[in-house]
């Protein structure tokens, strides 16, 4: 729940009392600096219609004027900003010009991160960001707190959401993957993306460079330019990834220049997706990628690249007892091969007592998992090449994510038997599913 709720009037904060907190006293120059950084951003987009009218004095002055309002309102939005728990919600108040209040409930709080941007770790500072039931609309930050700080508030609210004490103190891990670099470049080298890239330079470049033309290296830049992003931005996202295991749920430290700590409850995991690249499927490794609800899909991977059996491994402690090797699956009807001649061969599914499976993909091969409590609906869908032939593909509909769990070239038949089966299990599965909670001890 929040609350907005102007007031037009500018009043004085009282001192921190009455477990009032404040935000960290860098806060203004951070947010100041920041401001600043975008206006300078917006003047070099229009260089070139300003470029005839810039002197040394003129920018001087603009400078002089520029730094100290930036400065100011960095102050001013930091010295009406204020915090407080209240029982099971935190309260934030903030506002120059108008007051806003917003009470953000603890059981609907679905994730809070720890986030060190490089400026932040530069100067001992973290942002606490809080993912509530709701979507994009429900998530606030607290920007920025020194990191003790962020840490130990973070425990104090889990453990007020699990109705612990809240000096229970933030719950111990155990880590349980921790990502080498030599994988990290390694999966990079052998991602498609990546020789795309360069392969496009190389072909735009070499007959030029061949006769002579030093034109091709500036031909080729943008797609280097392009080469550099895609895995430098990888690199310093990844790098040093840990996933740990406390009674909170999973816990992931990711990053390079920003340094992210995750943690994503069991509960809230509502699918999950294992990609096994053609190139990668040498070295065994693969790819783990989930639905979380309410969080975005930027915030969806689990494991970045890691052994095959060590992945799957990490299903087992989401959803203990699974076993996803011992899950059976059957194949499409031979007659699929008329409109997928390689992709139906390859594509199976099963379900056990706990989970649908669906596996496809040529490229990259992909298994599907959905516990049976968490499809949001289910569906049959049909073309007109498969509505020929007599076949369909049910749909087990996900919250939002890069999962959507699908079993394909089905025979129709066989297709609505398995709707009807899943239905069923969904229902019992509802009906016997633990809720998504915190650590609870």
């Amino acid at each position: 729940m929040s609350t907005d709720s102007p007031d037009p009037a500018v009043e004085s904060l009282p001192a921190e009392t009455a477990g009032w907190r404040r935000l960290h006293p860098f806060t203004p120059f951070l947010r100041g600096w920041a401001l600043l950084a975008a206006l300078v951003f917006g003047v070099v987009r229009n260089a070139h219609d300003l470029l005839h009218d810039l002197t040394a004095d003129r920018v001087g002055l603009g400078l002089s004027l520029i730094v100290p309002l930036a400065l100011g309102y960095g102050f001013l939005a930091w010295r009406f900003t204020r915090f407080r728990v209240d029982g099971t919600q935190l309260r934030v108040e903030r506002g120059v010009l108008f007051r806003r209040t917003r009470d953000i409930r603890l059981d609907r709080v679905q994730a809070i991160d720890v986030v060190r941007p490089l400026a932040a770790r530069l100067t001992g500072v973290a942002v606490l960001k809080f993912d509530a039931a709701g979507g994009e609309k429900a998530r606030s930050t607290l920007e920025y707190l020194a990191v003790g700080q962020a840490v130990a508030l973070r425990a104090e609210l889990l453990a007020r959401a699990a109705g612990l004490a809240p000096d229970a103190g933030e719950a111990p891990q155990r880590v349980l993957y921790a990502l080498p670099g030599g994988r990290l470049l390694g999966s990079i080298a052998l991602s498609v993306a990546t020789w795309v890239w360069a392969i496009s330079a190389a072909v735009v470049s070499l007959p030029l460079l061949l006769e002579g033309h030093l034109a091709g290296l500036f031909t080729a830049l943008p797609l280097l330019a392009a080469l550099w992003a895609s895995t430098f931005k990888r690199f310093a996202a990844e790098f040093s990834f840990t996933v740990a295991e406390s009674p909170d749920g999973l816990r992931i430290g990711t990053g390079l220049l920003e340094r992210k700590h995750q943690t994503v409850p069991p509960g809230r995991v509502q699918a999950v997706r294992i990609d096994e690249p053609l190139l990668w499927r040498a070295a065994g490794w693969a790819r783990v990628r989930l639905n979380v609800a309410g969080q975005s899909e930027k915030a969806s991977v689990l494991l970045p690249v890691a052994p095959k059996a060590e992945a799957v491994a990490l299903l087992s402690r989401l959803w203990p007892g699974l076993d996803l090797d011992a899950v059976e699956l059957t194949r499409p009807p031979r007659r699929a091969r008329w409109i997928a001649p390689f992709w139906a061969a390859r594509s199976g599914c099963g379900h056990d007592e706990r989970v649908f499976v669906s596996v496809k993909g040529l490229a990259v091969r992909r298994t599907e998992v959905i516990p049976h409590a968490k499809p949001q609906s289910l569906a049959l869908r049909q073309n007109p090449l498969t509505r020929a032939l007599g076949l369909a593909e049910l749909q087990l509909h996900s919250t939002k994510g890069p999962v959507a769990v699908t079993a394909r070239f089905r025979d129709l038949a066989e297709a609505q038997a398995l709707l009807d089966a899943q239905a069923h299990r969904s229902r019992t599965g509802r009906h016997t599913d633990t809720p998504a909670r915190w650590a609870t001890g």
